[in-house]
């Protein structure tokens, strides 16, 4: 009995598989872990978020202007154009997509900001010269009026000689 029991140890012993056996032979070096970027403080975080918005609100300021550029000389301000550049993102979210991608693609962009300016050219239309060289005059003559007609100082009555008030009293009467 002795000797089944000897032999049935060496039977539960198997052989190592074919991966075991060749990773001892193995003398490629494993992968090094690639080492986790340091946390970013706060302040940083709030650094990069105040770079971001200002170089997005200068591309929309840049982006405005040309679209002012394209549709020609009107008296709308930048402002306004920067507000139907937001208005046409709030519509369409490939507009605000393109706009993200500007760096990677940016003639895609510039595309979209012509087709926006001539769209809006169509809108606007031109501006009628003689109706606002028309309405500058009138917006002078009403400002010119104003500053030509010059107060009175108040009299010090307390400075004035009994003569000087009368005078007065006489011309203002």
């Amino acid at each position: 009995m002795e000797d089944t029991e000897a032999q049935q140890p060496s039977a539960e012993t198997k052989e190592p598989d074919l991966d075991s056996l060749l990773s001892e032979y193995d003398n490629t070096p494993e992968p090094e872990p690639e080492p986790t970027p340091a946390p970013v403080s706060s302040d940083v975080q709030s650094f990069m978020a105040r770079q971001m918005k200002k170089e997005a609100d200068e591309a929309i300021t840049q982006s405005a202007k040309a679209i002012k550029d394209t549709v020609g000389e009107t008296n709308l301000s930048e402002k306004w154009f920067e507000g139907q550049l937001h208005l046409a993102a709030a519509k369409d979210p490939r507009i605000t997509q393109a706009f993200q991608e500007r760096d990677t693609n940016p003639g895609r962009w510039e595309s979209i900001v012509k087709s926006i300016g001539n769209d809006l050219k169509q809108e606007v239309g031109q501006t009628d010269k003689a109706s606002t060289q028309s309405w500058d005059a009138v917006e002078a003559s009403q400002h010119s009026a104003k500053s030509d007609k010059q107060e009175e100082k108040e009299p010090n009555f307390s400075a004035m000689s009994d003569a000087e008030f009368m005078t007065w009293k006489m011309q203002h009467s």
